[in-house]
């Protein structure tokens, strides 16, 4: 058994005839890890792809080049020889969970399909293995999960099943994709102790794709770093982040969030006010099922400012984002809500709609966010047709076409489509759909998670840019504390629906009070193996 379980040799892939990677060589051996960083387009997912020759092989080849799986070349490898490569050598755990899953089938179908497959396992033996390894990547209450959907689920739970279904045959290298983008610090630091312990115990190779510097400085031996198609240094992980030898390493080192919040008036006015609102869902199934109810929810109390930012911040299921739907009324609640003075938790959706304007979102997913079949400025004016019709269509595109300029994008962009963006310009899109209506308040919900660091950074420096402008009061959803720190005045940490933690946000930054929030600010800014904050 050869000690280098993955060899690639200049290799090339060209689609449609345009050539996307360039004469890439790295290698990677048992035990080890290695990391692929670069941003956006640079062309590490599609590299890792093609080791297991995962890619849309009808209009895409490989001009040059080699990939050695333990020794066997995969370039050409007939169907049934890919068969074994993919169900047992090679695993991989893909970035959006939501999309590799099947929402037609239950987690219990999806894992154990891996299990028929490869392992040649009956019913009963698939199950008990599926339980031992939902168990073995930390999701709770695995045996109740069996049998849901993975809608059921939150993104930390897909992503922990993505992994389970990865591992279930014990491959010789797991290429892991952006595994831990849509998780929370906590669940993230586990999720990468994990496989760094699989890794060990199993002699398995890692391939880590990110674009999170921090998690490949913890983790990699090696780094590889890509950009525009080409592989412009690796080496040693210290080696990488000490003295960095091209100009793009060294960009990408320079590029994380950082700064303070804007200076903002502690005694701003309240724009809008929760008092003990509870959010509680049903979860039983079928007209006869036992009631069972869940709290996601339980008596929250905030306060948003005029001019400042509130954070919400805590682990994947504390009710960070039902709690910014049910402000919204976006979901049914209990409790009082207040925009400035007027109660809006009674209002009826005819009632509701005039004073939409004033309360704007930007979601996670630009892409997902955005309807691809209309164009920039179709996107962008919608709500202006609603909540202004006077408008004609000339007023309402120099409205575009000044709001396009003013979150940094070319106004003569605006014919174009949402997959003629790149992600950073995309949720540029998205922050610009939500101002256009001049509201007073913009509930951000992880707007920045999807996106490369360095667009990271300019994507929080335009949103400090746009508050201090339009006097803006933010509700900054987010697992990424760093994020967090460079926008928010005031913090509320939740954990199961309640709040733990909440006061001014530099403050619980520096002087954690409870256990929880400890473990939150140990996993962002140590990265160290952390114990489960729920414990």
């Amino acid at each position: 058994m050869s000690d280098r379980i993955l060899e690639i040799n200049d290799l090339s892939i060209e689609f449609r005839g345009n050539e996307v990677v360039r004469d890439v060589s790295f290698h990677i051996d048992r035990g080890e890890t290695v990391g692929l960083v670069g941003e956006s387009g640079s062309g590490k997912s599609v590299t890792a792809l093609s080791v297991m020759q995962l890619l849309p092989y009808q209009y895409t080849r490989h001009p040059t080049g080699s990939i050695l799986v333990d020794g066997q070349e995969v370039v050409g490898l007939d169907e049934e020889g890919l068969m074994n490569i993919r169900g047992n050598q090679v695993g991989m755990v893909f970035q959006e969970p939501m999309t590799s899953l099947n929402p037609l089938h239950h987690i219990e179908k999806q894992i154990g399909e891996v299990l028929y497959v490869h392992r040649g396992m009956g019913v009963v033996e698939a199950r008990e293995r599926s339980l031992e390894l939902l168990n073995l990547v930390g999701l709770q209450n695995a045996e109740g999960r069996l049998r849901s959907y993975p809608h059921e689920l939150s993104g930390g739970q897909r992503q922990r099943v993505m992994i389970a279904m990865a591992l279930a045959n014990e491959p010789d290298l797991l290429i892991a994709d952006e595994p831990t983008t849509a998780l929370d610090v906590t669940i993230q630091a586990q999720i990468l102790n994990l496989l760094d312990d699989l890794k060990e115990r199993l002699n398995m190779a890692l391939l880590l794709i990110t674009h999170d510097l921090g998690v490949v400085r913890k983790m990699a031996d090696r780094v590889c770093v890509m950009t525009d198609g080409n592989l412009v240094e690796q080496g040693p992980s210290e080696q990488i982040f000490t003295s960095p030898q091209h100009e793009y390493t060294k960009h990408l080192l320079a590029a994380e969030p950082s700064g303070d919040p804007i200076a903002a008036d502690t005694e701003a006015p309240v724009v809008m006010h929760a008092d003990e609102v509870s959010v509680t869902f049903n979860l039983a199934k079928g007209m006869f099922a036992k009631k069972r109810v869940l709290k996601a929810v339980d008596q929250v109390s905030v306060v948003i400012r005029q001019g400042q930012t509130l954070g919400i911040v805590g682990e994947s299921g504390s009710g960070k984002t039902t709690l910014a739907m049910a402000l919204m009324r976006l979901t049914g609640s209990e409790g009082g809500i207040y925009l400035e003075d007027t109660p809006i938790q009674g209002l009826k959706a005819k009632e509701l709609r005039p004073l939409r304007n004033q309360v704007q979102i930007v979601f996670q997913d630009p892409y997902g966010s955005l309807p691809p079949r209309l164009s920039a400025n179709e996107i962008i004016e919608a709500g202006l047709k609603i909540h202004q019709p006077e408008l004609s269509a000339l007023d309402r595109r120099k409205m575009v076409a000044s709001v396009l300029q003013e979150v940094g994008l070319d106004p003569a962009m605006q014919d174009r489509y949402p997959h003629e963006f790149s992600g950073g310009q995309r949720q540029r899109i998205a922050i610009a759909r939500a101002i256009i209506l001049q509201p007073k308040i913009i509930v951000l919900d992880e707007p920045t998670s999807a996106l490369d660091i360095s667009v990271q950074a300019q994507i929080v420096d335009l949103l400090r840019d746009l508050q201090r402008k339009h006097n803006l009061a933010y509700l900054f959803i987010s697992h990424d504390l760093k994020v967090v720190r460079a926008l928010a005045h005031e913090l509320v940490v939740m954990k199961d629906g309640v709040i733990v933690e909440q006061g001014p946000s530099e403050q619980i930054f520096t002087e954690p009070e409870t256990q929880y929030t400890k473990a939150l600010m140990a996993a962002a800014f140590d990265l160290e193996a952390v114990e489960h904050a729920s414990q």
